[in-house]
């Protein structure tokens, strides 16, 4: 049975001198067995000079009344003469914020969104020391706070009761080793079954590093995380709703969506770790305080400019990489791949991935050979720590507008995608209705095609085919696709030669 936490303890700013890495109080002593205390009151380490720039991340899940008077005074604060970029998204359930500033403007910015008597008060704010702007611009708007499933909207996030039991990094620490005790154990019959252990990020953030035990992730993005873990073959799948469930993600914010929803869904067992891997890391459980003992592997992904950071802290190429883990490369699947991620120059490919040296210079930077031919091209980057601008950097007329420069490259990317995932999901459908006629296994007729959450969409999809009435209006839009469906789906069994069955 896993341990409730104490209570919250809101972390103070306290930006660290050594680059990279900025804990919001001094670690306790190198051993994992409780979590660090906050300071008193805010302060700033007077030891050494602060990095020329500050990266700030923190978000509050909390009921905001009037989302556009919020957002505005948030807009009057960041125009007040200060250097600040980066992402702020506020909406009816709270802000989420990552960004940097010059000097101490992104700690100030946090500082007093945060303050007594703010709608953010309590929040656990992360700071690390960085040479530059960690991100190209500032985007301060109004947003939902994560993507997930067919929206948030629903979801009570603002009541903690809605969410998973948050466990510290000591408490996580804990339970991460019960729980290998216990799949290591004989098994016994009146023994509970071990907690699940999920991580809830994309699947190349579990390639750069995740926590022993845990397995990569299913879903192509986070947005396809609901349906694609519970579908056939995903980790929740036939997982009864009182097995514990252990989640973590980057910062925390994920798995308290991801937590909500499931809830929604029955789940009633789930413990978060609070503050994320970043907090786990900066804990006296991590890698850089205790690495013989510590339950982290490999490098931390992050969506800013530095891409990985290692154990302490230190961006990617300035640790030399880690030991600890073998990263695979994407084009040969050896495990000799070093962090950070790289894209691909093929702007209408911008694949995110992991390569090794050898194939680096063998493919010239792109992520396959077929890339190497495309047409739309950025120049290929093959010095370590080398980043791409955005596109309007490459192209030619130095004098026109960023949109003018970019060209049509973005906008065709995000058709082709979505032309691509529409299609996808048209023919996993037609297969999924096939085999409900035939009177086949929808889960073996999809087995292998497209992503875990897909695949659901369209099992669920033959199944509400199956079961509507006959007799609907047949000008619904449902009675329409039901026809379609049917139709291509016996087109397909005739042409296989297989039995039909009424649908």
């Amino acid at each position: 049975m896993l341990a409730a936490p104490p209570p919250f303890r809101a972390a103070v700013l306290q930006p660290c001198a050594r680059r990279g890495r900025g804990p919001l109080a001094p670690l306790r002593p190198r051993a994992c067995a409780s979590p660090p205390a906050a300071a008193s009151a805010p302060a700033l380490d007077a030891a050494s000079p602060p990095a020329p720039f500050q990266l700030v991340t923190f978000y509050s899940l909390v009921s905001v009344p009037d989302v556009q008077a919020e957002l505005a005074r948030h807009r009057a604060w960041a125009a007040a003469g200060r250097d600040l970029r980066g992402r702020i998204y506020l909406s009816e359930q709270g802000i989420n914020a990552q960004l940097s500033g010059a000097g101490s403007d992104a700690l100030d910015y946090a500082a007093w969104a945060t303050a007594p008597g703010s709608l953010f008060h309590g929040a656990r704010v992360s700071s690390y020391g960085v040479q530059r702007h960690a991100f190209p611009r500032l985007a301060l708007r109004y947003k939902q706070l994560v993507q997930l499933g067919d929206g948030v909207e629903r979801l009570q996030v603002a009541r903690p009761e809605a969410r998973a039991v948050a466990l510290s990094p000591a408490q996580w620490h804990a339970a991460l080793a019960a729980r290998e005790a216990a799949l290591a154990a004989e098994p016994a019959a009146p023994a509970p079954p071990p907690p699940v252990l999920l991580d809830v990020r994309n699947g190349y953030e579990w390639d750069c590093g995740r926590f022993e035990g845990a397995e990569r992730p299913v879903a192509e993005s986070f947005r396809e995380t609901l349906d694609a873990y519970s579908a056939p073959g995903g980790p929740l799948a036939g997982v009864p709703p009182e097995t514990p469930i252990m989640m973590y993600c980057t910062g925390g914010i994920r798995c308290d969506f991801y937590s909500a929803a499931l809830k929604e869904r029955g789940y009633r067992n789930m413990y978060t770790l609070e503050g994320g891997v970043q907090a786990y890391l900066d804990s006296p459980c991590g890698p850089a305080a205790a690495a013989a003992d510590s339950a982290w592997r490999g490098q931390l992904f992050v969506f800013d400019a530095r891409l990985a950071l290692s154990a302490d802290g230190e961006q990617a190429e300035a640790s030399g990489g880690d030991a600890s883990l073998a990263l695979t490369c994407h084009c040969c699947a050896a495990p000799r791949a070093a962090a950070p991620h790289r894209n691909c120059p093929n702007v209408d490919c911008n694949r995110l991935f992991l390569v090794c040296t050898a194939c680096l210079q063998r493919l010239g930077g792109f992520c396959c050979s077929s890339c190497t031919s495309a047409t739309h091209l950025r120049p290929p980057l093959l010095q370590p720590g080398e980043r791409y601008a955005r596109w309007s950097h490459y192209a030619d007329g130095g004098a026109a507008s960023t949109a003018a420069r970019r060209g049509d490259g973005r906008a065709l990317r995000k058709a082709r995608t979505r032309e691509r995932r529409q299609r996808e999901a048209h023919e996993l459908a037609v297969a999924a209705v096939a085999a409900t006629m035939s009177g086949g296994d929808v889960t073996a007729a999809l087995a292998g095609a497209g992503t875990a959450a897909r695949r659901a969409r369209a099992a669920r999809i033959a199944a509400a085919l199956a079961s509507a009435p006959e007799d609907m209006s047949p000008d619904s839009e449902f009675a329409r696709m039901r026809e379609r469906l049917k139709a291509e789906a016996a087109a397909r069994l005739a042409a296989a030669g297989g039995e039909r069955a009424a649908v």
